[in-house]
């Protein structure tokens, strides 16, 4: 909880009204750390698709969106009232000479407290027929996974999200 109220005084531009202590920068640090280490753990998952022809994919850049939405969460709060994400990032990955780009869509899950009360929705954007494919293959392993094993290998598939969870 803290570290959404965080972000929207950000994106409201009102960081500076309030005083923050020495304590909750040193949290809201951890937290962050924390929730930028997992969405890079989901992201090299994705990338496992392509381990064999690049096995160290790097991050070349992020940008914070928190005042977009993206499609699916567009989607997700307008038609399955799933609760509006709290930020969004782009994050874009070298793989080997290609660049990918990932959105990561951030949502409180409810929690009081602690890094684990983020849940960060985390795919690659569908601006090449590359991504629309591995978002066709997850979607196959998570909803269909004995079909999906008669049409490609997989070596694991991305958490995401887990609309159980998202919902309560």
């Amino acid at each position: 909880a803290m570290i959404k109220q965080w972000y929207q005084r950000r994106v409201r531009g009102r960081e500076e009204e309030e005083e923050v202590s020495p304590e909750s920068v040193s949290e809201i640090i951890k937290i962050h750390n924390f929730n930028n280490e997992k969405a890079w753990n989901e992201i090299l998952l994705w990338e496992k698709f392509y381990e064999e022809e690049c096995g160290d994919p790097q991050l070349v850049k992020f940008q914070g969106r928190p005042r977009d939405m993206s499609p699916k969460a567009r989607f997700l709060t307008t038609f399955r009232s799933w609760p509006r994400p709290f930020d969004r990032h782009d994050w874009v990955v070298n793989r080997c000479g290609t660049e990918v780009r990932y959105i990561l869509d951030y949502y409180d899950v409810g929690f009081e407290e602690g890094a684990d009360s983020v849940l960060i929705d985390v795919r690659p954007a569908l601006d090449s027929f590359g991504a629309i494919r591995d978002r066709f293959k997850v979607f196959m392993l998570r909803n269909a996974p004995r079909v999906a094993s008669f049409l490609f290998e997989y070596p694991m598939i991305p958490s995401g999200m887990d609309p159980v969870t998202i919902s309560q």
